[in-house]
């Protein structure tokens, strides 16, 4: 419902995702313009810093949208599925309910909309805990504080990171759609576009938006580009 508590948590939600839409896409178009960059006359020390405080933000997001509190009011997946209370679904409810739970390996029939969506997180997580935690140890110890023995050498690599991003995304499109009753917004990707643009007026050209597949399953450095 609109104006709901769930309806809020879910925008905020919203406000995250497109956040961490940008993060990746500066992130990536950097690294994967890297030489021909190092070829320009753009500075070296302005794309190291942007390409590492994307890789910050990008983690920092992460853990945002995917943490739970049993303290505070989270605006994260686990704070809006626990702002459910008892769901018992419609037909046209379930049906919905249960192209997202296939979509990321949950094969149970939805009857009750909160045990379905923990269902689902909970399979996702559990998919993804390795790349999770890694994000998790870089935001302790280096986005949030900054240890003295901390040495993580890479996160994720792009196809990840876009897995996190996509379940975000289909998350919030599904709690919008079916609980809420609210057509989903959608995610705009001008920050990356007009990062493309910003570089090829700078003499990058063609400058390369998105990464060969293979490259999707390369750690990312955390290292910026220099």
């Amino acid at each position: 419902m609109r104006g709901s508590k769930t309806d809020n948590k879910n925008i905020e939600l919203l406000k995250l995702t497109s956040h961490l839409r940008d993060h990746i896409d500066v992130e990536r178009i950097i690294g994967l313009n890297a030489d021909a960059l190092r070829r320009s006359d753009i500075s070296a020390a302005l794309l190291g810093h942007l390409q590492m405080s994307a890789l910050d933000s990008l983690a920092i997001c992460i853990c945002k949208m995917f943490e739970s509190s049993n303290r505070n009011e989270l605006n994260s997946i686990p704070g809006i599925i626990a702002s459910l209370a008892g769901m018992n679904l419609s037909e046209n409810q379930r049906e919905q309910f249960s192209v997202f739970g296939r979509k990321y390996g949950n094969r149970c029939e939805p009857v009750e909309g909160r045990s379905s969506l923990e269902g689902t997180f909970g399979l996702f997580c559990g998919v993804h805990s390795e790349s999770l935690n890694r994000l998790k140890e870089f935001r302790d110890r280096f986005g949030a504080h900054s240890e003295s023995r901390a040495a993580i050498k890479s996160l994720p690599p792009q196809a990840e990171l876009e897995c996190f991003f996509e379940f975000a995304r289909d998350f919030y499109e599904i709690i919008s759609r079916s609980v809420n009753n609210v057509g989903p917004a959608v995610i705009p990707r001008k920050v990356g576009h007009g990062l493309v643009r910003l570089i090829e007026s700078m003499g990058v050209r063609p400058a390369k938006f998105y990464f060969d597949e293979e490259d999707r399953e390369a750690p990312r450095p955390t290292s910026g580009c220099s």
